[in-house]
């Protein structure tokens, strides 16, 4: 049992891992937001589910932004004014800038090449999570020390 606890111990150590693990379930919670959204607020025109969508993945960036930060780039010290006025403009820069790669370039390209709709978002997934935690580790949650 020992031997185990210490094997999930290492695992959970790794930055990667529970940066994986917090974009999994950010990735579910944005997907349950906005199921309840389209239910609740019966958005049944492709601009207002556009609308749910857009307010549902804001609503979870600001969530992963914490998460992120708490979780996987642990910072024992808070400094509110820092984070809002340098990491969290810094944070969503770094996500449209995933998102942008992905809609504007990889798809199109991947596409054009003829790769099938469906393998060509998973490999722009797994690309935007690399592209991602690499922009988070180095523009984002890099603070001098």
């Amino acid at each position: 049992m020992d031997r185990i606890s210490n094997i999930l111990q290492e695992i959970w150590t790794r930055r990667i891992v529970r940066f994986i693990l917090v974009g999994v379930l950010m990735t579910l919670i944005n997907v349950l937001l906005i199921s309840i959204l389209v239910g609740i607020f019966n958005l049944n025109t492709p601009l207002l589910r556009s609308l749910g969508n857009a307010f549902a993945t804001e609503i979870c960036l600001l969530l992963s932004f914490f998460c992120y930060r708490q979780f996987v780039w642990e910072s024992a010290q808070i400094e509110w004014q820092d984070v809002y006025l340098r990491e969290l403009p810094k944070y969503h820069l770094s996500v449209a800038s995933v998102i942008a790669i992905r809609v504007l370039l990889l798809f199109p390209l991947l596409d054009w090449i003829g790769i099938h709709y469906t393998l060509n978002t998973m490999i722009g997934i797994a690309l935007g999570a690399i592209l991602s935690y690499s922009l988070s580790d180095k523009f984002v949650f890099n603070v001098p020390r």
